[in-house]
């Protein structure tokens, strides 16, 4: 990694703290699993290939694609303020402002199948979520520590989310029963320990993207500092690196999972992005690099979502300190 920009993301979560606490191209493997008919109904006719989002400070990081809608969600680093866009519209609107329920600054998001948009709150410390329906606040949960900042969402087959740490060694966890339930504050706990594993938590971002595989047994996890990869056992807790087979360069701000492809964002090196692709082995601890993929309107992005046969890109720019406007997001075309 550069120095520049190793000490421009880990110099990011220190003004994250400090405002908390004061066209496409041909790139991806060939997608799995099921389309519902209603998102299949979306991908008919013409799509914008960007999606323009308000503001000029904005630094938009998460997103969250829901399913069998047309909407996606994208949030706000600098003030917390959550958008959201019709994939059949190029312009995004407020959907939740910034401040709201002590929600001001927000990371990586996820909406599940009850339609709840589960929001990572950064340096808060707090998870967000939100009945995207009716916009109302169904629960916070809250680590009650400053020294954490919470990056990534990832959903389990089985309705449970997991959050990822950037600066704190702990895999986050929400179960489906405190999802469900009608009690809105509730203490985040701590679902794998990470001090005593192999991942080491250095300074500057460590935990960053995750996924959870099929079968709901592992969390692939990237440490974002040491361009490294993860398996996390949900049942031992047990943390075993993931060989990259001496693949070089390939880090995670932004992970994506289906079947045995791997889809990690970053602009790590890569002020235009880069969009790798792996095939995982049957166990999750081999991965072979398959292509990467830079440029078509990336501007040093931080994560995707899939939309069908498409990757949404947010174009994060947050080392830029006089960022390309609009900020936006864009569509990359897969294969």
């Amino acid at each position: 990694m550069s120095v520049r920009l190793r000490s421009t993301r880990a110099a990011a979560v220190a003004v994250a703290s400090l405002l908390v606490l004061g066209g496409g191209a041909q790139a991806l493997a060939a997608p799995g699993g099921d389309l519902s008919h209603t998102t299949v109904l979306h991908h008919r006719g013409h799509l914008p290939s960007s999606y323009t989002i308000p503001g000029d400070r904005t630094y938009p990081e998460g997103i969250a694609r829901q399913q069998g809608t047309p909407y996606f969600y994208v949030g706000s680093t600098s003030d917390g303020t959550i958008y959201r866009g019709d994939v059949h519209q190029s312009a995004t609107r407020v959907f939740l402002p910034g401040g709201q329920d002590g929600r001001v600054s927000v990371a990586g998001m996820k909406t599940d199948r009850a339609g709840r948009l589960i929001v990572a709150g950064g340096a808060t410390g707090k998870v967000f979520v939100y009945d995207t329906g009716t916009r109302a606040l169904l629960h916070v949960f809250d680590t009650g520590r400053s020294d954490v900042f919470l990056n990534d969402v990832a959903l389990a087959p089985n309705g449970d989310a997991y959050i990822s740490d950037s600066v704190h060694p702990a895999l986050w966890r929400i179960t489906a029963a405190q999802l469900t339930s009608t009690t809105v504050r509730q203490p985040l706990r701590v679902g794998v320990d990470l001090s005593r594993s192999p991942m080491v938590y250095n300074d500057g971002f460590n935990g960053n993207g995750l996924v959870v595989t099929g079968n709901g047994r592992y969390v692939l996890l990237a440490d974002y500092n040491d361009y490294a990869f993860y398996r996390i056992d949900l049942r031992t807790h047990q943390v075993r690196p993931i060989d990259l087979g001496g693949a070089k360069g390939v880090s995670g701000d932004g992970l994506l999972l289906r079947g045995d492809t791997l889809t990690a964002v970053t602009e790590l090196d890569h002020p235009d992005g880069q969009i790798s692709v792996l095939k995982l082995s049957h166990d999750y601890t081999r991965a072979k690099l398959v292509r990467t993929v830079h440029g078509h309107g990336m501007h040093s992005p931080s994560t995707a979502a899939f939309d069908g046969r498409d990757l949404l890109i947010v174009n994060f720019q947050f080392q830029i300190a006089d960022p390309k406007l609009p900020f936006n997001v864009v569509r990359v075309h897969a294969r």
